[in-house]
């Protein structure tokens, strides 16, 4: 025989943390299923070859590639009656680099055709930091916002994710360049964040029943038998 007699405020603080921890989980699972599918979506590829570098124009997006935070940066063209952003490079950073000391990606400056993945970006994460158009910083990709820095027109709702050329030449597959939806965090992270978040509901839920039965309040008790 059980015999429980919870506090009242503590049970509704549980509660109301269990289904919490159980909702976080739960979106975490399902981005977990969602990259999955993401990463066997193809994505539509595009070249642009006639086209005029600005150079004025360059914005930074933060990233993540290899576990290492930096900055993408998109170089701007303009391609007949538009302009589109291209993400051209990677600069290994905490801090946004200065864009007037950065120098245009140089096979955007001799006009050799650009090839990658036209990526449409997600509208911005309503709790990513604040962007720092002065220092034309971002941290999503907000085309039309990115354009009225550089103070750019007719900005296309499009951008290309081109490979990216080191100073030795090499040409590296644009690691950001994913379906629409994706970010370069892999699902085997999410499905981490949903078995950690369910955990602590588990040491939730167990922790207060282990405070109940240290108080009294949650005893075992042996029935009686009646000779």
């Amino acid at each position: 025989m059980i015999r429980f007699r919870p506090l009242p405020l503590m049970s509704l603080f549980a509660v109301i943390a269990l289904a919490i921890l159980l909702l976080l989980g739960r979106w975490q699972w399902g981005r977990y299923h969602q990259k999955l599918a993401l990463a066997r979506t193809p994505v539509a590829q595009m070249t642009i070859a006639n086209y005029e570098p600005l150079p004025e124009g360059l914005q930074f997006v933060h990233g993540v590639e290899d576990g290492q935070d930096g900055w993408r940066v998109f170089a701007p063209v303009r391609n007949g009656d538009q302009v589109v952003f291209v993400d051209s490079d990677f600069v290994a950073a905490t801090n946004p680099p200065n864009w007037r000391e950065v120098r245009f990606p140089t096979a955007l400056r001799l006009g050799t055709p650009v090839q990658g993945a036209s990526i449409r970006p997600r509208p911005p994460a309503p709790f990513a930091p604040p962007p720092r158009p002065l220092e034309r910083a971002w941290y999503d990709v907000d085309l039309p916002a990115m354009g009225r820095a550089a103070g750019l027109e007719s900005v296309a709702d499009y951008y290309i994710a081109a490979a990216y050329v080191g100073a030795d030449g090499r040409a590296t597959p644009n690691p950001f360049a994913q379906a629409q939806g994706a970010d370069a965090m892999p699902p085997e992270r999410h499905l981490g964040y949903a078995l950690t978040w369910w955990g602590l509901a588990a040491a939730l839920v167990v922790i207060f029943f282990a405070y109940h039965r240290s108080v009294g309040r949650l005893k075992f008790i042996a029935p009686v038998r009646e000779d």
